[in-house]
């Protein structure tokens, strides 16, 4: 993955297609957030990705737990990237 900062913003790209997973701004927000077919997105509530508690297999919070490039929480959520499987 490359990082490119700029004076206010940070914008993570996938290498391998130029794809801009996501900018992320310096007062927390972010925007453009896309998956492609190296890496992809994950939406959780928070009591799923930090507690366990919802639907999710064990086996994938554990895989997203461990794999997990950048977390960005927004409001009861949080938004997991992951190498594509």
């Amino acid at each position: 993955m490359k990082v490119i900062k700029s004076a206010n913003t940070t914008t993570y790209i996938c290498e391998r297609d130029q794809t801009i997973l996501v900018e992320r701004h310096d007062d927390g927000t972010f925007s453009m957030m896309s998956s492609c077919q190296h890496y992809v997105w994950w939406e959780l509530t928070k009591a799923s990705y930090y507690l366990g508690i919802g639907d999710i297999p064990k086996h994938e919070l554990q895989y997203l737990r461990k794999n997990a490039i950048l977390i960005l929480e927004e409001g009861m959520f949080v938004n997991v990237l992951v190498p594509s499987l």
